[in-house]
């Protein structure tokens, strides 16, 4: 029985941590819940968690500053091509104005896809996003005084995969996911995770058959993967026999990831997906009300913290 929840959260790589803590908190209005480390390497990186209130799952967006190294990415197909955050139908001309005024580049216009009204815009080291604006998000969002609670963003709405092949991906959706194909405009594909169809439970993709692949690495500018919620490692691992009983044997051991374990595998469209577990938190180590407000670090890394802080970026937030 294949046991996704939905989204857990969107990991991606940016440049410098000061200039996404503004965008992510001032800017977008999300919560700072997590100031950590990249956990793969030696060379210090921060890990910064944005999300709700509580940073459940399906809000999150995670990012690694990856400036400081000097490594960029390459954006093209195989890759997450777009984040869509969910915000209340009515809210879409707030946001416009609110981006004109802070400089950030989007759409003059409101794009419709699939019945749905979009604002396009761009994260400062090139990442696209897109606000989706709809009725029934029952998520609590995180909000300021200068953004009323009835435009605040609730959470992951989807990802916008960009793909050059769309055959063997729709079948994987279905026969490995448990998504079905629900809707189609001209090279856009929707897919929702069983009879659910809000926001948090459904993924979109892009045929662009001309587009060169782009890269799979940590760097600058790109989506590096997207992570989607199981109960537990034992329903990593019984996924993980589902995916390899299809053929799909490129599929990652259980990661502990301090505050969930990871599990990553690739699409047949090159895009990373993981399966992240919900059962640890962000509140292992720090209270609901103090999320975000401390550097974090998993035990093994704790007689390092002097070391670490001296190397990364002081951020404010």
């Amino acid at each position: 029985m294949i046991s996704i929840k939905g989204y857990h959260h969107l990991t991606a790589c940016v440049a410098g941590a000061q200039e996404d803590v503004d965008f992510y908190v001032h800017l977008l209005g999300q919560r700072l819940v997590k100031k950590t480390v990249l956990l793969d390497g030696t060379q210090p990186i921060y890990h910064l968690y944005y999300g709700n209130p509580d940073g459940d799952p399906g809000t999150i967006v995670t990012s690694f500053p990856y400036k400081q190294k000097g490594v960029k990415g390459r954006r093209g197909s195989g890759q997450i091509k777009t984040i869509n955050y969910s915000v209340p139908a009515g809210s879409l001309p707030f946001w416009r104005e609110r981006f004109a005024r802070h400089g950030i580049a989007h759409s003059e216009q409101f794009l419709e896809r699939f019945g749905q009204q979009r604002l396009r815009f761009t994260h400062p080291c090139g990442i696209e996003l897109e606000l989706v604006a709809g009725d029934g998000d029952g998520r609590a969002p995180w909000h300021s005084q200068d953004i009323p609670v009835e435009h605040a963003i609730r959470g992951v709405h989807s990802v916008t995969c960009s793909l050059r092949d769309i055959d063997e991906s729709v079948i994987f959706m279905a026969d490995a996911m448990g998504f079905q194909h629900v809707l189609q405009e001209g090279p856009h594909y929707r897919f929702a995770l069983g009879a659910a169809t809000g926001p948090g439970q459904v993924i979109e993709f892009l045929h662009e058959p001309d587009l060169a692949q782009g890269s799979s690495i940590y760097g600058e500018g790109t989506v590096h993967h997207v992570a989607f919620a199981v109960d537990d490692v034992a329903q990593q691992l019984k996924l993980r026999e589902h995916l390899m009983s299809l053929g799909y044997i490129d599929v990652s051991d259980s990661v502990d990831r301090n505050y969930f374990r990871s599990m990553y595998f690739r699409m047949p469209g090159g895009v990373i997906f993981e399966a992240a577990t919900t059962d640890i938190g962000l509140t292992k180590d720090e209270p609901r009300d103090a999320l975000g407000q401390q550097f974090q670090l998993p035990p093994n890394l704790v007689p390092r913290r002097d070391a670490l802080l001296a190397a990364l970026e002081p951020i404010q937030v």
